[in-house]
């Protein structure tokens, strides 16, 4: 087993632009698959409290939709969703990302939230391993502050130490 030693690196870029890079232990095409394929998304994608995806839906494709839904407290749902924006296998994705806290109330055909940031994730091999660097483009720079000050950063991290686990896995 190969011992991680890449970290999450955070650099904002302006009021509402953040650049994340991370590197990981396996080839390219094998890091964006995890990013892409369901049945590979939910072994190490964690949502709000640690808890996986109850579901995963998209079509990924240029403006192909996207919804991603885990469990809340007291047996609630909530979603992430959005549009594709740029599918390049297996360099880049890039999608608009919104939040419907309560699925309860959510219509797949409403318009999505002006809100809605802008994110892009383009993968590029060093030698064996991967680094992705992930920007994200926030409505506002108040929007941008609130996502950082919540520990989003430790939240991704436990992704991607999750993630490391599952690439092990398929590279040995």
């Amino acid at each position: 087993m190969k011992q991680n030693t890449n970290e999450l690196k955070i650099e904002k870029r302006s009021e509402t632009e953040v650049v994340m890079t991370r590197t990981f232990n396996a080839p390219r095409e094998l890091v964006y698959d995890c990013f892409t394929k369901p049945e590979l998304m939910r072994r190490w994608l964690i949502g709000p409290d640690g808890k996986g995806p109850f579901s995963i839906e998209h079509d990924l494709k240029v403006g192909g939709k996207y919804l991603y839904v885990y469990a809340g407290p007291e047996d609630t749902k909530m979603g992430v969703y959005g549009h594709f924006i740029e599918v390049l296998r297996p360099q880049c994705i890039a999608n608009t990302e919104n939040y419907a806290m309560d699925l309860s109330v959510f219509d797949a055909n409403a318009p999505e939230d002006a809100n809605a940031s802008v994110e892009s994730r383009t993968f590029t091999s060093e030698g064996e391993r991967t680094l992705m660097t992930h920007v994200v483009k926030y409505a506002s720079a108040e929007i941008c502050k609130m996502v950082l000050g919540e520990g989003a950063s430790e939240g991704m991290e436990a992704c991607y130490v999750a993630l490391d686990g599952l690439l092990n896995t398929m590279i040995e």
